[in-house]
């Protein structure tokens, strides 16, 4: 079950509260790994604001990759809005077992939605199977700089009195090891970021 399933308002806290955050983490992940052409999916998706933000400053055509129907036709309404149509497509389906060919996304993103993972490394194992050679995916989550963490964090607090709570929960050393662990059993070249930006674990396959 990913955060969107969990959070019935999770549309609206993304196209309002969180709106902010994409653009910035999505021009971070682009200038890191120098991506900007190819096939980018964006993992529990949502209503796809990652993956439209990387549409909107890149040349790649985005999946936005979700189990939930509706969290689909949220995220093609996004990108209609967006006009993003034809660089902007969902595809429902599970993180666990992707339907999609090997070797084939040269970007990979996914924001809030490995907390929510059943089965992490075999997750991983699909992330590491459709990644392309020379391509990178970035996993795990943040709101790109200290500045929005705190005015996010101030607005969720209005809405739920235990978000401190639960994202201290969802970002405990358990956790962040669980994912880590995950990502090197792929035997894919891994690091991992932990700063102002958030947590990411970083695949980058060798071309």
């Amino acid at each position: 079950m990913s955060e969107k399933d969990k959070s019935p308002g999770f549309p609206y806290i993304a196209e309002n509260i969180f709106a902010p955050i994409y653009p910035v983490i999505a021009a971070h992940i682009v200038k890191q790994s120098g991506i900007e052409k190819g096939i980018c999916l964006d993992l529990g998706c949502g209503i796809a604001s990652l993956g439209v933000a990387v549409a909107e400053i890149t040349d790649m055509q985005v999946y936005g990759i979700d189990i939930s129907t509706e969290m689909c036709r949220l995220s093609r309404n996004k990108a209609f809005r967006h006009y993003l149509s034809g660089k902007v497509a969902p595809v429902q389906s599970d993180v666990h077992l992707l339907p999609l060919r090997n070797n084939c996304a040269d970007l990979i993103v996914s924001r809030g939605s490995v907390f929510f993972w059943n089965d992490l490394p075999v997750a991983f194992k699909e992330i590491a199977r459709v990644l392309a050679p020379g391509g990178q995916a970035w996993v795990g989550g943040g709101f790109g700089t200290k500045e929005l963490r705190a005015q996010i964090s101030e607005k969720m607090v209005e809405i739920d009195p235990d978000w401190h709570a639960s994202s201290k929960e969802r970002l405990s050393p358990k956790n962040l090891q669980a994912i880590e662990e995950a990502g090197k059993q792929t035997e894919i070249p891994y690091h991992v970021v932990q700063d102002e930006s958030g947590f990411w674990m970083v695949l980058s396959k060798e071309g």
